[in-house]
């Protein structure tokens, strides 16, 4: 495997990383656990397949989606369910006895080490299988694919810290530490799946419709972070 696309995979991910860190730089997380984190994510896309698989098995998503609501259960249950839960599993083993996550925006931190893990490991597989094309989808994926995977690690830290810190409903935020990166997976992953199951000028909407939910979505976790750092 070319040393280049190596690169080309990782570099997205350690900018957000670099990026999460600079925001944490006033009370920052021991680097042994940062790179725990990190390598936990990476597991996390083989963890994943532990639920995606009998997902599959059972019926809940089809391997050759054909309709917009085929790619629905893609999104859903063969992408945003296995792959945050994965991601929120290995949070909590994590943090289980960390001693050093006592802070909210720790959470955040942790979480988006295990999300550009899981997206480092991922956007090698599909580098190497775009062949010749390898740079256009490393473009294309830096800019969407990966700020996507870390917006969603911004919303499940947010979430986990608020039920670790806070003194009130401790249930909805666990919840939301799941059910939030999930929805937003979800939507991201379906609006771009759809764009081939639909006409030319409706795909058009759709991908109008994913820029500014996109836009959206990196407005909130920029929301989330400074509300955890205030």
């Amino acid at each position: 495997m070319p040393l280049s696309l190596i690169l080309a995979a990782v570099l997205p991910s350690l900018v957000l990383v670099g990026y999460i860190l600079f925001k944490d730089r006033e009370y920052p997380e021991p680097p042994r656990y940062l790179l725990k984190a990190f390598v936990f994510g990476m597991l996390s896309t083989v963890f994943s397949l532990f639920f995606s698989g009998p997902l599959m098995a059972l019926g809940a998503y089809s391997a050759e989606p054909v309709t917009v609501m085929d790619h629905f259960r893609v999104a859903l249950f063969g992408a945003a369910l296995p792959e945050e839960l994965a991601k929120l599993l290995l949070l909590m083993l994590l943090l289980r006895h960390n001693p050093y996550f006592d802070e909210y925006f720790d959470g955040i931190v942790y979480a988006v080490l295990i999300g550009m893990g899981f997206a480092f490991v991922e956007n090698i597989g599909y580098l190497a299988q775009a062949g010749a094309y390898w740079m256009n989808a490393g473009i294309m994926r830096g800019v969407i694919s990966v700020p996507g995977h870390y917006a969603f690690a911004v919303l499940m830290g947010y979430f986990y810290s608020l039920a670790a810190f806070s003194s009130g409903r401790r249930g909805f935020y666990k919840a939301m530490a799941l059910v939030a990166p999930v929805l937003a997976h979800m939507a991201f992953d379906w609006v771009l799946m759809a764009t081939s199951a639909v006409s030319e000028g409706t795909a058009t909407l759709l991908a109008v419709v994913f820029l500014l939910g996109f836009i959206r979505l990196q407005k909130i976790a920029r929301k989330s972070i400074a509300r955890h750092l205030s």
